[in-house]
């Protein structure tokens, strides 16, 4: 059952009123009825898509350790805390160097989200991880860095497919990013209501 309402849009020509029905809606477009004016506007139907995508998802993503690129670790939707502790998301390794391991128990956070605008799957990276005990950010001893820049202990920043992600000025990791399929994210379009106030 359509549901659409006669409603008016203002012509991008003109700047007068038009009076647009469910046929012009269904259509996505409507020419300006003013005499001397003529012109078609295109009307655009808003959409999203559902963030229930993720849920059949295979993979989210990976971290290769360069020193040794059979070293993977798969990351997680949401937030990866990655470090040597027993209770990381992304459990690294104690690689050590002259005697010393340079990457702490919690040392950076890589938060996986998903974009319903885009369709995208988005990284965010920041030094150090929260604390459960006390909700509040502890950051690591030696710092890291994305593609050579170090970060800021409070700053949170995007990260793409193959940037290299320094945990500690020593190991180096590069991220591979996870894709959705088009015929899959195709069948979680979700649109929205006609907005008469949008015309392209």
């Amino acid at each position: 059952m359509n549901t659409f309402k006669t409603t008016l849009i203002t012509c991008q020509q003109c700047g007068r009123r038009i009076m647009v029905r469910a046929a012009d809606a269904e259509r996505g477009t409507i020419a300006c009825s003013h005499i001397g004016c003529g012109i078609v506007n295109n009307l655009r139907t808003d959409f999203h898509y559902d963030e229930a995508v993720v849920n059949g998802l295979p993979s989210f993503g990976s971290l290769t350790y360069l020193e040794n690129p059979e070293t993977k670790f798969d990351l997680r939707f949401g937030p990866n805390v990655i470090g040597t502790g027993n209770l990381c998301t992304v459990r690294i390794d104690r690689f050590e160097h002259d005697g010393r391991c340079f990457i702490s128990r919690q040392h950076c956070t890589l938060t996986v989200t998903f974009d319903k605008w885009t369709g995208k799957l988005r990284y965010h990276i920041q030094d150090g991880a929260l604390d459960a005990d006390t909700q509040s950010m502890r950051y690591s001893l030696n710092g890291t860095m994305r593609n050579g820049t170090p970060l800021l202990k409070t700053e949170i920043i995007d990260v793409s497919d193959g940037d290299i992600i320094t945990l500690g000025g020593a190991d180096r990791f590069r991220l591979t990013t996870a894709t959705i399929p088009l015929p899959t994210l195709a069948t979680y379009k979700v649109d929205l209501a006609f907005n008469p106030d949008r015309t392209q």
